[in-house]
């Protein structure tokens, strides 16, 4: 047994170092998620927590690696996420911008591949919720176009012209904020 399949074990038994130990191997990750759909760091904690507490309190849910126990902790906080920002009503407004397409994938990996991380984290925070929650749904949790929409009740459509925008905003952002040879065609310095 590796040992988060002896932390999982003892989890299972209700054991509270178990818990705390399980906690603090997937914690980051699961606020991570949170705060970048929901950009306020008490709700972010607040659903993280709720999404621990799911988890431990319906040992069922507990896997055998913690790969797939991270997925499943980080899609039940995604999902909680998205509810709670719901519940702030905002609405995605159907748009028809004959202007705004789909990026195709050769595009999208080359932008990815382009500007560095940095940027991108700092300059998240500055967009609007819809276009944050987007691009970090699509993104970083590597959600696609369908189940956003589907998440999120709205048409496919409306996802990807919002995706364009969101990602037009971001560009427009960096290259307002950092200069054009420091954030693009660098590799990462970290």
């Amino acid at each position: 047994m590796n040992s988060y399949q002896v932390i999982a074990h003892h989890c299972r038994k209700r054991e509270r170092r178990a818990q705390l130990e399980f906690y603090m191997m997937f914690y980051k990750s699961v606020y991570n998620s949170c705060f970048r759909i929901l950009g306020n760091q008490q709700e972010a904690e607040e659903i993280m927590q709720e999404s621990f507490l799911k988890v431990l309190n319906k040992t069922e849910l507990l896997q055998e690696d913690a790969v797939s126990m991270e997925k499943i902790l980080k899609r039940i906080a995604i999902n909680r996420s998205i509810d709670c920002y719901r519940k702030r009503r905002i609405r995605f407004v159907e748009l028809e911008d004959q202007h705004a397409s789909a990026p195709d994938d050769e595009t999208e990996e080359a932008l990815q591949n382009e500007i560095r991380l940095e940027a991108i984290e700092q300059m998240m925070p500055l967009l609007p919720e819809g276009y944050r929650m987007i691009l970090s749904l699509h993104l970083i949790e590597g959600m696609d176009y369908a189940e956003i929409a589907g998440q999120l009740n709205v048409a496919v459509s409306t996802i990807r012209s919002q995706f364009t925008r969101a990602r037009q905003k971001l560009i427009y952002l960096i290259k307002k904020h950092y200069s054009h040879e420091n954030i693009l065609s660098q590799p990462n310095q970290k």
